[in-house]
């Protein structure tokens, strides 16, 4: 009688257990449990390694789970899945378990086949809103496949990028995977508990930190883009004023803000040579215009002599130019020769009212042409420097 007592009372603690569990939602517990399943793993826990045998649970559907709040999850019994069945195993790893806060560390949830002889599928990894609870914070995920060499899947790995944003030592758990298939559909998860150290500044122990007041800033010396820019900056604004200086100091004075260059003076010889070229054809004595023509003609060989050596022959009559002429230092026998028959026979032209014959008109446009070049070249002669330069 006492022993159907203890175990009615065995199996009414059993089945509160149970309700407990399923009402707080945090727990896949296999239905088929029994009293001896719980005896028989609380064995093989104590034996080693080598020697336990993995459960093989079947499961229809992996049921949907919650994270417990912190509180709860104190005082809560942890139920611990299987991290392995007949068809693949599980674990997990962390590439670093210390971080500061808001660095990111990569999470491997790695599925493994037990052997070759089985197929690896129907695996279902956790979402990243499963696995962000409490401090951790899962932002996203990848899954590799590694195959063998007949092609089958040999292993499977999901590459979960977490943070958390709140020191302390945080566990990383809620890793389940469910493995397989309708009637042979398990849910696993690694074996070993995963914690993650966050810290607020690497290597501190925020616990025993201490404020002591102001901090002063760090200065750092100047780069030389940092000075150069400057530089230029200032050289900008002195080029600005002195430019505003410029333009009103030029506008006061009634002068170009911008001075042209000046052209070149066209030598007195190209010039008398171009204004006879133009007498010759505006065609003054083929027109009947014959005075017109000795005048204009005698013009510009007067000009010639006042733009080159300065003498007003202009206003003197032909005596007093060849006397002028005779004078500087550029006069030759044959020059004085073509300057006094040109005058001379526009002097006839022009007060004895003489009409020179057809060809006489070309001769006389000629002996000015050959004055023109004579002086010019006799003045080269004489004055070698001044045209060198």
């Amino acid at each position: 009688m006492q022993k159907i007592k203890n175990l009615t009372l065995l199996l009414l603690l059993l089945t509160s257990a149970y309700s407990f569990a399923q009402n707080n939602g945090g727990a896949l517990v296999d239905k088929r449990i029994s009293l001896d399943d719980d005896r028989r793993d609380a064995r093989q826990s104590q034996q080693p390694p080598a020697q336990a045998q993995p459960q093989q649970p079947q499961r229809h559907n992996a049921p949907q789970l919650q994270r417990p709040g912190a509180a709860e999850r104190d005082t809560l019994p942890r139920i611990v899945l299987p991290s392995s069945n007949a068809i693949a195993t599980v674990s997990g790893d962390l590439d670093s378990a210390t971080i500061t806060v808001g660095e990111q560390r990569t999470l491997s949830i790695i599925v493994r086949r037990t052997s070759k002889k089985v197929q690896l599928a129907g695996v279902t990894f956790p979402t990243l809103q499963q696995l962000t609870q409490g401090a951790i914070e899962a932002l996203e995920s990848s899954i590799d496949t590694l195959r063998d060499a007949d092609g089958n899947i040999e292993s499977l790995v999901q590459s979960v990028t977490i943070t958390s944003f709140e020191a302390g030592h945080h566990p990383v758990d809620f890793i389940v995977v469910a493995v397989g298939t309708g009637d042979n559909a398990a849910a696993l998860a690694p074996a070993e508990e995963l914690w993650l150290n966050v810290a607020y500044s690497a290597g501190a122990d925020t616990t025993k930190c201490e404020m002591k007041g102001d901090v002063a800033p760090l200065k750092e010396p100047y780069t030389f883009w940092e000075i150069a820019r400057w530089v230029v900056l200032a050289l900008l604004v002195a080029a600005v004023v002195v430019a505003v200086v410029w333009v009103v100091k030029r506008r006061s004075e009634h002068k170009p803000v911008i001075p042209l260059p000046k052209a070149k003076p066209v030598p007195a010889d190209k010039r008398a040579l171009a204004e006879l070229e133009s007498l010759r054809r505006k065609e003054l004595w083929q027109k009947g215009r014959i005075k017109k023509y000795y005048t204009d003609l005698t013009d510009v060989v007067r000009r010639f002599l006042h733009n080159m050596y300065g003498i007003s022959a202009t206003e003197m009559t032909t005596r007093q130019t060849l006397r002028a002429f005779r004078n500087i230092g550029d006069w030759s026998e044959e020059s004085n020769e073509l300057l006094r028959q040109l005058l001379q026979k526009a002097d006839m032209v022009k007060f004895a009212k003489q009409e020179p014959e057809a060809h006489e008109h070309d001769l006389t446009m000629q002996y000015a042409i050959d004055f023109v070049r004579k002086v010019a070249e006799t003045h080269k002669i004489n004055n070698p420097e001044k045209e060198e330069k």
